[in-house]
């Protein structure tokens, strides 16, 4: 497989507008790198709005009624994966490990719960990170700050860092190609099911087709455990990522022609982060106008009376499965805050998808620099998450975590180094820290305790 930065060809849908208004690009955009090159940069962006849509209509779709059945309570939502995704041959190697974590972990809810649970990874786009500041001090030496690898380089070097638009070519081709490995992951998983065993026959082969941008045509209930022979077994993964970097995203919004809605078909589930929900945002506006289901990060500065605005400009027609809401306050504040917030959503007639991110609130800097998280943190967020919505009569939709696919050391506590001093081991993180193996199920069985416990 070859990460090239070389043009794509053209789908079927070139020409298309890309969205039925502009307004959003007279608007203010946060967190937008500084091409250095304008001229480098539109050839990048006519060559994206020139290559093939990375998912499909039908499948955003089918993903929209799965978060519908998760507000409704009828299912229950695991978000994981990385923080920042590599580009190139190590950001496809990381896909089995990623689809097998997630797997397992949903499998543990379900179990747990009875209930489906949707699985949605942190993949094949989550390449660009909103950061505090513009710069960061590596060894001594003040540089440019790592946006992530769609941007520029992590390496500690005042070229790397850079921005440099012919890495959205690249992080296209990479996420392509993480889409399609998952697409074959669902021919493999969809041959062992025994329902499929059932409808092929004996000694049939179940065909493997091209990836054409689709992924529930493979599985009938991609994206979701089933119950089969009385236990829960995984299915696959949808994918989200950040919507962060407007000058990629909008090179893939595309017009279904069976319904002339506008899709943002570089992932399945765009969401928008802390940093850039602003109501009067370019990201809050370009989000509004696509009809994929849409999240929002909202922390402990979020006001009451903002929070319903931003529902009503998301979600104005109050859709089952269009917004979920994913909360990120911190275990010290995560009681205080969410409960008045959730009353205000619910007053003013919205019913999203909450789910907690607890991990972001959460962080913490050593005396030695490293960035971590301790794993008692993450799980007493999450059950005051669950406690403030069960005391409120409304559903706990999910979990949004940032877990690795791999042995890594960098959450102290349950499950990884006990100190400080164990973190260097495996601290591979290209940004924020991450859950190794044993604390993302960690993590999944307190989340199927809580459930059973109501």
């Amino acid at each position: 497989m070859t990460f090239a930065a070389s043009p794509p060809v053209a789908p079927q849908s070139a020409g298309l507008p890309p969205l039925p208004t502009t307004e959003w690009r007279n608007l203010p955009a946060a967190q937008q790198p500084a091409w250095p090159d304008a001229d480098a940069t539109g050839r990048v962006q006519d060559a994206l709005s020139l290559a093939p849509a990375l998912t499909a209509p039908a499948d955003v779709r089918r993903l929209a009624s799965a978060l519908a059945h998760v507000g409704a309570g009828r299912a229950f939502l695991v978000q994981a994966g990385d923080c920042a995704e590599p580009l190139g041959s190590q950001g496809l190697a990381a896909v089995g490990g990623k689809h097998r974590i997630l797997g397992e972990m949903a499998e543990t809810v379900s179990q747990g719960s009875g209930r489906p649970t949707v699985t949605i990874g942190r993949i094949a786009g989550q390449y660009a990170k909103p950061r505090s500041r513009p710069e960061e001090t590596v060894d001594g030496r003040v540089l440019p700050v790592y946006r992530g690898d769609m941007v520029n380089c992590h390496l500690p070097d005042e070229a790397a860092r850079v921005p440099d638009p012919t890495r959205m070519l690249t992080a296209y081709a990479t996420a392509r190609a993480v889409l399609n490995e998952l697409h074959l992951i669902a021919h493999r998983t969809a041959s062992s099911l025994v329902s499929w065993e059932q409808q092929r026959g004996p000694g049939q082969q179940l065909p493997t087709r091209s990836w054409d941008g689709s992924l529930r045509s493979v599985l009938k209930n991609y994206g979701q455990t089933v119950e089969v022979a009385g236990a829960w077994t995984r299915t696959g993964m949808w994918t989200s990522h950040e919507a962060l970097l407007l000058d990629y995203e909008q090179c893939l919004v595309r017009r279904d022609s069976h319904t002339g809605e506008h899709y943002l078909l570089s992932t399945h589930l765009p969401w928008i982060g802390e940093r850039t929900r602003q109501i009067d945002g370019a990201h809050v506006s370009f989000l509004a106008r696509v009809a994929n289901p849409v999240a929002v990060k909202i922390g402990p500065s979020t006001r009451p009376e903002d929070l319903v605005a931003l529902c009503a400009r998301l979600d104005p027609h109050r859709r089952p499965g269009r917004l979920t809401l994913i909360t990120r306050f911190g275990a010290g504040q995560v009681r205080d805050v969410l409960p008045r917030l959730v009353e205000a959503v619910r007053s003013a007639g919205h019913d999203p998808v909450w789910v907690c991110d607890p991990m972001h609130g959460n962080t913490v800097t050593t005396a030695g620099g490293i960035k971590t998280r301790r794993m008692s943190d993450v799980l007493d967020e999450t059950a005051g998450f669950f406690e403030v919505m069960f005391r409120a009569e409304q559903w706990p939709g999910g979990v949004h975590l940032e877990v690795a696919g791999g042995p890594v050391t960098e959450c102290i506590g349950d499950g990884g180094p006990r100190t400080e001093e164990g973190l260097g081991r495996a601290y591979q993180t290209l940004c924020d820290p991450r859950l190794n193996d044993n604390q993302a199920l960690l993590a999944a069985r307190h989340v199927a305790e809580l459930l059973a416990k109501g």
